[in-house]
């Protein structure tokens, strides 16, 4: 996932909202920001607050 930003501004909620499976550690290095955290998953934003989910790889104790 590539985070790309835009000039306009967000004005209404999310359309889509992507669930993933993923680190959050990388997600976070790519621009990502938490939201909020859960057992076996992570909310997270991009950098103009969109919002999507990371899930925990099934062999991984956390996200």
């Amino acid at each position: 996932m590539v985070f790309v930003p835009v000039p306009e501004p967000k004005v209404e909620k999310n359309r889509v909202h992507p669930d993933l499976w993923g680190g959050e550690a990388d997600l976070v290095a790519a621009g990502a920001t938490v939201v909020d955290r859960q057992p076996g998953w992570v909310v997270l934003a991009d950098p103009e607050g969109n919002e999507f989910c990371a899930f925990a790889p099934p062999d991984a104790d956390e996200c």
